[in-house]
């Protein structure tokens, strides 16, 4: 399978040729890749007749195959009716950071479950974000305060790092964590667990999982969750 030009290999064969045949079928329309992503190593955009795949050209190609299966995993979870954020009537500055932090924590985590068995390499985008992390404790100490507008966002990150990042590299992060910014590290462990309890292994779980933590940050107001199997927003 080629992507953007690059060879990746044929692991994700199977789960291309389902997601492709579904956005055809059910979606009406086209599935294809392109490269340009920007500020994430992927991206997907639904249009009036395709479905977009973007990919940021620095990704190396041995780190592709899962930044690409956990794009065609997001196609997929849009087909199956996964829950979805909405920006509400008035909305804040900082509030489509928040939602998107917060859709990934649930619907990120729901994407790499589905991919376990593919056994892709996460390393280089786990080692990415390990260093993205350890700059933001270095210099946003002051988010540590819930009052600050900050909190919220490093909070989210942290609960996320506490579920997808690799052992041997989340144990001396967390600790940094705990150092310079305790009180991220305490709301985000809680809000971590909340995840965890409720999960990211079915459409219901994923909404489940969505709701409480937008209550646990106070977000109600900032992100409306779409129950697409159902259209009521919650």
């Amino acid at each position: 399978m080629k992507v953007i030009g690059k060879d990746i290999g044929e692991a994700l064969d199977p789960l291309f040729a389902e997601v492709e045949s579904r956005v055809r079928v059910e979606a009406e329309r086209e599935l294809r890749f392109e490269a340009g992503a920007e500020g994430t190593f992927s991206n997907v955009v639904w249009r009036d007749d395709e479905v977009v795949v973007q990919l940021h050209n620095g990704v190396p190609t041995h780190a592709l195959p899962h930044v690409v299966g956990v794009a065609l995993e997001h196609v997929r979870q849009r087909l199956e009716r996964y829950p979805t954020l909405q920006r509400p009537d008035e909305d804040e500055p900082d509030g489509p950071l928040l939602r998107s932090a917060l859709r990934e924590l649930v619907l990120a985590a729901a994407a790499d479950h589905a991919l376990a068995g593919l056994d892709l390499d996460v390393q280089w985008e786990a080692e990415q974000r390990h260093q993205a992390l350890k700059d933001l404790i270095r210099d946003n100490a002051a988010w540590d305060s819930p009052e600050e507008p900050g909190h919220a966002f490093i909070v989210l990150l942290y609960a996320r790092a506490a579920i997808e990042h690799p052992p041997e590299l989340w144990a001396a992060l967390n600790e940094s964590f705990k150092e310079a910014l305790p009180q991220v590290a305490e709301h985000g462990a809680v809000l971590e667990q909340a995840v965890r309890e409720h999960g990211w292994t079915s459409p219901g779980s994923c909404l489940e999982s969505l709701v409480a933590a937008r209550s646990l940050l106070d977000m109600d107001e900032l992100a409306p969750v779409l129950d697409r199997r159902t259209g009521q927003t919650l």
